[in-house]
C-alpha cells in the first residue's frame, strides 16, 4: 500500500513542504536515543537530509524503525496506547503551556530567564517530536487491517466500502481544527440571522468574532509558516460561507460532532464487527486523534513561545519576521548577546536551503554552490505522465478544476473557488484554502492526516497519497480528478 514515505534506491524519502530552520533543527536533535527509547522505540532515525522540500533516510534505518512499529501492531502487545496515551498526555501538557505563554509580559523578563524556558520548551518539543514518524506505518497498517476485515464482511465492491474505511479511521473526539470550522459556521449564520452586515458590525459581532480568534487564532500560523487568523481572515471565511452553494445549515452539521457520531454508529450497525475488529477500529480512531491533537499543541505552544521569539528579535536589533530562521544554537547565541546572521545571509537562506544530520546533529547549508553539488546525489526520478493514483480520503464523483500547485502556506492565496488544491500535504494552517477548492489532492497521508480528515469534516473531495502529484502537476493544468478510484487526470496542459 501507498504511504507517507516512499521507497527510491537505498533512500526512503518524504516530501517535507515549508518549515521554519528553528523548528528543523529541534525535529532533527529530538532523534536522541534517549529520548527515543523513553518513548518506546528502540530503533532511533537519527540520520537524514533535507533538500528541495525533500526528507531523504538511510532505507535501512528507516526500514528497522518502521518494522518495530508494525511488529507491535501485528502481535496486540499494547503498545499503539501507551504510545497514544503517553503522546495525549505530553500534548495536553503542550497545549496548557502555550496558553500560558500567550500571557507571559516578555519585555519583562531577562535574558536568562528566556533561556530557563526555552529550555524547557525545546525538551518538551523533542520528547513529542521523536515518536513522530510512528504515525506513518501506523496510518498504513490501520487502513490495510481494516480493508482487509471488511471483506470478510462485505463485498469489496459495495458502494459503501470505502466510507466505512474512512468513518472507522476518523478521530475519536472533535478536535480544535473541527470545532473552529463549526464554531464559524455557526457564527456565520447568527450573523446572517441578525442582518449584520460584513462592513459594518454591530458591537456584539465583534465581540462574537473577537472571542473566536481568542480561541483558535492560532490555528492559521501553523509552525511559524504564517500569521494567526485575524479579524479579516474571519469576515472573509464568513463571507465564502455565505456565499457557498450549500446552505449554512449544511454547513453546520456537516462539521459538527453529532455528524461524526452519527456516521459511525450508522457504521457499526451496518458493518456488525465482532469484538475484534471493533477493537481495531477503537485504536485506529484513538491513533487519529492523538496525531491531530498533537499538531494543535505543537502549533499553540509555538504560538505561545513566538511572543517571546519577536522579544529576542527586538533585544537583538534583528528582522522579527526572520527569527524562526534562525538556528537553535543562534537563538540562544542571541540571548548570550551575541550577533544574529546578517540580512545577506538570511536572504540567502530565505532562498533556499539545505541540511544534513548526522546523530542528530544538524548542519545547515545555504552555500548555492554546495546545494547544487548536493542535487546530483539525491535525486528524485519523475516520469512526465497524464495520469497519476493515489487513495480516496474524501469520497465525491468526477470533479474537473484548475490545479493551483501549493508547496506552503504562502501559496495558498492562488487557490479561488472552484480550484483544485494540489499540496505535498496540509495542515491547519491550509484550512481557508481547502474550504475554496473543489477537490483536494495530496502527494502523501494517511487516513488519520490532516488531509484526510479535515476533508471530510468539510465534505471536500480528497484523493492523497499520490507520491508525486506536486511535481507531475503544474499550476493552472486542467485537472480530473476521480474521489471514488483515486485516479487523476490532466485534461489540459496550462500554457
Amino acid at each position: 500500500m501507498v504511504g507517507a514515505v516512499m521507497r527510491s534506491g537505498k533512500w526512503r524519502i518524504k516530501p517535507s513542504g515549508q518549515l521554519p530552520i528553528f523548528l528543523r533543527f529541534m525535529i532533527n536533535s529530538s532523534f536522541d536515543k534517549a529520548i527515543s527509547n523513553k518513548a518506546g522505540i528502540k530503533h532511533n532515525i537519527a540520520n537524514r537530509v533535507y533538500l528541495n522540500h525533500m526528507m531523504y533516510w538511510p532505507a535501512s534505518e528507516y526500514d528497522a524503525f518502521e518494522k518495530e512499529i508494525v511488529d507491535h501492531l501485528k502481535k496486540q502487545d499494547g503498545w499503539l496506547e501507551k504510545y497514544c496515551y503517553r503522546e495525549l498526555k505530553k500534548s495536553e501538557h503542550l497545549y496548557n503551556l502555550g496558553l500560558k505563554l500567550e500571557k507571559v509580559d516578555w519585555a519583562k523578563k531577562t535574558n536568562a530567564e528566556m533561556e530557563k524556558i526555552l529550555d524547557n520548551l525545546l525538551g518538551l518539543y523533542r520528547e513529542l517530536a521523536c515518536p513522530w514518524y510512528a504515525q506513518y506505518p501506523i496510518d498504513i497498517y490501520y487502513e490495510s487491517v481494516i480493508e482487509e476485515k471488511l471483506l470478510t464482511l462485505i463485498r469489496a465492491d459495495h458502494h459503501d466500502f470505502r466510507k466505512f474505511v474512512l468513518i472507522f479511521t476518523d478521530p475519536k473526539e472533535m478536535t480544535d481544527v473541527a470545532k473552529e470550522r463549526w464554531e464559524l459556521m455557526k457564527l456565520a449564520k447568527k450573523l446572517k440571522q441578525n442582518g449584520e452586515k460584513l462592513v459594518n458590525l454591530s458591537q456584539i459581532a465583534e465581540a462574537s468574532i473577537k472571542k473566536h480568534l481568542s480561541m483558535f487564532a492560532y490555528i492559521n500560523r501553523g509552525l511559524a509558516t504564517s500569521k494567526p487568523y485575524t479579524r479579516k481572515d474571519i469576515i472573509s471565511r464568513i463571507k465564502e460561507a455565505w456565499a457557498a452553494k450549500e446552505g449554512l445549515d449544511e454547513l453546520i452539521s456537516y462539521s459538527s460532532p453529532k455528524k461524526i457520531i452519527e456516521d459511525y454508529k450508522w457504521a457499526l450497525n451496518q458493518v456488525k464487527p465482532d469484538g475484534i475488529f471493533k477493537k481495531i477500529i477503537d485504536q485506529a480512531r484513538l491513533h487519529s486523534y492523538t496525531r491531530n491533537r498533537r499538531v494543535e499543541a505543537l502549533f499553540l505552544a509555538d504560538y505561545g513561545a513566538s511572543f517571546m521569539y519577536h522579544e529576542i528579535a527586538k533585544r537583538s536589533k534583528f528582522n522579527p519576521n526572520w527569527i524562526m530562521e534562525v538556528s537553535i544554537p543562534e537563538m540562544y547565541e542571541a540571548l548570550h548577546g551575541q550577533k544574529l546572521p546578517n540580512k545577506v545571509e538570511m536572504q540567502r537562506r530565505l532562498k533556499n536551503y539545505a541540511m544534513i544530520v548526522r546523530n542528530a546533529n544538524t548542519r545547515l547549508i545555504t552555500d548555492p554552490v554546495e546545494i547544487k553539488k548536493m542535487e546530483k546525489k539525491y535525486i528524485v526520478k519523475n516520469d512526465q505522465v497524464n495520469q497519476i493514483q493515489g487513495r480516496v480520503a474524501c469520497l465525491g464523483g468526477v470533479i474537473r478544476g484548475r490545479a493551483k500547485i501549493c508547496l506552503d502556506k504562502s501559496d495558498i492565496g492562488k487557490v479561488k473557488r472552484g480550484d483544485v488544491l494540489v499540496a505535498q500535504f496540509t495542515t491547519p494552517d491550509f484550512v481557508p484554502a481547502m474550504e475554496r477548492a473543489v477537490a483536494i489532492v495530496a502527494d502523501q497521508g494517511g487516513l488519520s492526516s490532516h488531509a484526510a480528515i479535515v476533508s471530510r469534516e468539510l465534505g471536500v473531495p480528497c484523493v492523497m497519497a499520490t507520491e508525486n502529484g506536486t511535481r507531475v502537476i503544474k499550476d493552472n493544468d486542467l485537472i480530473e480528478v476521480n474521489a471514488r478510484t483515486g485516479v487523476i487526470k490532466i485534461i489540459k496542459r496550462a500554457k
